[in-house]
């Protein structure tokens, strides 16, 4: 998937890729709203069914919301399409068949990868997102450089999700079975008590995170917004990272939740934050001080001007390496989440208008930052209070700080490389990122901050 837009911004050009973009922003704005937190919903209830039936009324529940939901979907692009001008409007209308299948497809399906972590078969979900991942990576791919051609781009994706809708319902019906014998309104009522406060927070975070290019889409057009979107190019790896140590962590903590264990949770927590940031610190200390060539070299001169995002882009990477709401959920106090992001919406909104209008295009996602930051913090108390320990116990500054210098020491000795010789083709940038690797990982090991036991730990689960 990393290498997706490479290709794009190679094929088509800076308008074009704006509305391919204007698609994406679309789907990924109104796809979580439709999933509404019940493939979320599995991590929590399958681990604690004891029977096939419940499983398979659980999962049927899902399929039938998710289909249902898709439909509903269809009916606002077509709202869309007819009431929105241009921008959004456009794309809604010159996308609009393409859009609904490729909606109904993968929100019905979006379950799958929650699925297999909920059974506890990671092997599986390995599998499963590496071979659905590089099929979507590898369709757009040939599309793009065949065609040269949004349209036909859009079409191929649609393709490309009717194939993994097929593979998932056939799947889950011969090993589950999709009938509605078990569902009961006790099941129905039992998974929407979870999903429905978890699927209102997702809600608001995405709403939170997508109001800096709902903004630059609206307020400086398309090709702004192309520019703007590689600046908040989504990190290599990051997604992975965070979701796997997530959807591992997770059934765990509500395990302990359950059993009155604060103690474990705690410790969990911490834990699964110390290995994430482990990942974390080295990425982004590489990339700030590799901002302007890894755009230039990887999204050519074209858009070296979303340098100045793809830098801020890299701080809110940084702080979403904290996952202050997991044990928030597993208490059940996911309204807690939504106040909190509703408000920080309104405030993320205000404010992102002020600062574009005092400071251009940077302001967006400067307030984005602002606004992530403090419910960050504010969701971190929370937590702390719920598990009966202090904010500080769960965030611990001085193993934090040693794993901060380790990654920044390493990118000293490459600043003053990059000095000497600026990077300026895709080898150097490559060799430059194994030779700070390489110095970080010998250092983590020296120092043993990284033993092996941890690694062994961390490919493990």
């Amino acid at each position: 998937m990393f290498f997706v837009p490479l290709v794009n911004v190679r094929t088509l050009s800076v308008e074009e890729y704006g509305y391919y973009r204007q698609f994406w922003l679309i789907f990924e704005t109104l796809s979580p709203i439709l999933i509404f937190g019940y493939p979320r919903s599995l991590l929590y209830h399958l681990p604690r069914a004891t029977q096939p039936e419940e499983r398979s009324a659980f999962i049927t529940q899902t399929v039938v919301f998710l289909t249902v939901a898709s439909l509903i979907g269809m009916g606002i692009y077509a709202v869309m399409a007819k009431q929105l001008g241009g921008g959004l409007g456009a794309a809604a209308r010159g996308f609009y068949w393409r859009l609904c299948f490729f909606t109904l497809f993968m929100v019905v399906t979006d379950y799958m990868e929650v699925l297999f972590v909920a059974q506890r078969r990671p092997a599986a979900q390995s599998v499963y997102h590496a071979i659905t991942s590089s099929l979507q990576a590898a369709v757009v791919i040939v599309a793009s450089y065949v065609s040269r051609d949004v349209s036909t781009i859009i079409w191929a994706l649609a393709f490309f999700a009717l194939a993994r809708y097929l593979f998932a319902i056939a799947y889950t019906h011969s090993r589950y079975g999709l009938t509605f014998r078990h569902v009961s309104l006790a099941s129905i009522r039992d998974q929407a008590s979870f999903a429905l406060p978890v699927g209102l927070t997702g809600i608001a975070v995405m709403l939170v995170s997508q109001t800096d290019k709902f903004i630059i889409n609206r307020y400086m057009g398309r090709e702004a917004f192309a520019v703007y979107a590689v600046g908040a190019f989504q990190v290599p790896f990051a997604n992975i990272i965070r979701t796997s140590i997530g959807n591992v962590t997770f059934p765990l903590m509500a395990q302990y939740q359950k059993t009155g264990d604060f103690a474990a949770m705690a410790d969990l927590w911490r834990r699964s934050f110390l290995k994430t940031v482990v990942l974390f610190f080295p990425i982004f200390v590489f990339l700030m001080l590799t901002a302007r060539p890894f755009i230039v070299i990887l999204f050519t001169k074209q858009y070296a001007d979303a340098t100045p995002v793809f830098m801020i882009y890299l701080l809110l990477f940084l702080r979403s390496s904290i996952e202050t709401g997991a044990i928030i959920q597993t208490f059940k106090r996911t309204m807690f989440l939504f106040g909190g992001l509703v408000i920080g919406l309104g405030a993320n909104v205000a404010l992102g208008i002020l600062l574009f209008k005092a400071m251009g295009r940077l302001g967006v996602p400067i307030a984005t930052l602002v606004t992530m930051v403090v419910l960050s913090a504010v969701n971190l108390w929370y937590s702390a209070r719920l598990i009966r320990v202090t904010s500080l116990s769960l965030f611990p500054v001085k193993e934090l700080g040693k794993r901060f210098l380790a990654a920044a020491a390493p990118g000293v000795v490459m600043w003053l490389l990059y000095r000497a010789h600026p990077l300026t083709n895709i080898y150097e940038l490559a060799a430059a990122g194994v030779i700070y690797s390489a110095m970080y990982l010998g250092l983590c090991a020296w120092t043993r901050l990284v033993t092996l036991g941890d690694f062994k730990s961390f490919i493990g689960r």
